[in-house]
């Protein structure tokens, strides 16, 4: 019987050749698969929304959209507002300019899990609907209302914001949308800028280590790769996370007394400061402020919440034995600095609304609730505004319109 031969093993080259080909063929497939769920499951662009920022922690990155089909839903101009025109430095003549700063319920945040995903469009955040009445209600001016809301903001990232960019664009009104980051702080040890949990970057520039460098090669790819984005975001609330778990703003509720107290031994020292530090900046150069203390789910009267609001409601003792507290608190602190403060969780307490969905979780509105909180500011910022609304409007170039 003739030999046979053996059957010929593949050459060095080969097997390197068929181990890349399926290394390639793996990243390919995890690539196409964070971009359907980015874009399919979470309707999030494959881009980055956020970038590092050295006086504010982190910034929008310009130019970042969210699309549903062709129309853009989410955009931020070059300026990094969510607004879809930029805004020019020097303020055209006859405008009156207010920015909106807050964080997420501000700036018009989608829901996510565990609630049922909801999106906001561009048209539908507060300040869209504002500036939309206040030009029908002020024929003859022509009124900005700028978003210039963050994303898990605190009050005092808005000083940081105010001093490095935003009292160069020569605003009249600066409207402040706060409450759920930090008005409802109870921890004792809680340090309100250090412990900050949103600063991923502190540890890996002042403690350089082999993981810092993957982290900084995996932020470039991230530019690039929608699975390296989703890892990023994955890291960073991890990291967030983490910070929470050693130090947080709100600690386990024991009972409404012990919860007064640890909050009104730190609350002067730490968001009312930085509220104060605000109007300071913005009396100094003539400019008005409106304080807003922003709705929540559960300080809604629970008779008048739609079906799916009943659907995801949960109860937070802190922040309902806190609610009074910090009114009171905000209260003080706008008569001293004569300025007008509104408590949102009034008009969303309205009967008028009883069934009607106005959040989408715990805290962010959806359009019908960015219209009731923009109702409600109408007739205090309009009232403001008549002084400047009229000087403008004299100094506007003949045919200009709103």
């Amino acid at each position: 019987m003739p030999d046979h031969a053996p059957p010929a093993r593949p050459s060095r080259w080969g097997r390197i050749g068929y181990i890349l080909f399926l290394l390639v063929f793996t990243i390919a497939c995890v690539e196409l698969g964070a971009r359907y769920y980015l874009g399919h499951v979470l309707h999030k662009a494959s881009e980055n929304k956020f970038r590092f920022n050295s006086y504010r922690v982190y910034e929008h990155v310009p130019g970042y959209q969210e699309r549903e089909g062709d129309r853009v839903r989410l955009a931020i101009n070059a300026n990094g507002f969510r607004r879809t025109e930029d805004v020019p430095l020097a303020k055209p003549p006859g405008t009156v300019r207010i920015f909106f700063l807050g964080g997420s319920a501000a700036h018009g945040i989608s829901s996510a899990a565990p609630y049922p995903v909801v999106h906001v469009d561009q048209s539908e955040t507060v300040d869209a609907h504002l500036e939309r009445l206040l030009n029908e209600a002020m024929p003859g001016s022509r009124i900005e209302v700028i978003n210039a809301a963050v994303t898990g903001y605190q009050v005092f990232q808005h000083t940081q914001y105010l001093l490095t960019e935003l009292l160069s664009y020569d605003p009249d009104m600066v409207i402040f949308f706060d409450g759920a980051n930090d008005h409802y702080v109870n921890d004792p040890a809680y340090r309100y800028m250090e412990d900050f949990r949103y600063q991923f970057w502190r540890p890996r520039l002042q403690e350089p280590s082999i993981g810092g460098a993957f982290t900084y090669l995996g932020h470039w790819l991230s530019r690039y790769s929608a699975a390296f984005r989703g890892y990023m975001a994955w890291s960073m609330i991890r990291d967030a996370v983490r910070c929470g778990e050693r130090v947080d703003w709100q600690a386990a509720y024991v009972d409404d007394a012990t919860t007064v107290s640890n909050h009104k031994a730190v609350s002067r020292d730490q968001f009312l400061r930085a509220i104060e530090t605000n109007l300071f900046l913005l009396q100094r150069d003539g400019v008005k402020a409106v304080l807003c203390l922003q709705p929540m789910l559960v300080l809604r009267d629970t008779a008048l919440l739609a079906d799916e609001e009943h659907a995801f409601l949960h109860q937070d003792p802190n922040v309902k034995a806190l609610y009074p507290v910090v009114l009171e608190e905000l209260n003080d602190v706008a008569q001293r600095w004569r300025v007008p403060l509104v408590d949102l969780n009034v008009p969303f307490n309205d009967p008028s609304h009883s069934g009607r969905q106005l959040l989408i979780d715990y805290c962010h509105l959806n359009g019908a609730g960015g219209e009731v909180c923009a109702k409600a500011l109408l007739p205090v910022v309009q009232l403001l505004l008549r002084p400047t609304a009229m000087d403008s409007s004299a100094t506007a170039p003949a045919g200009s319109g709103t």
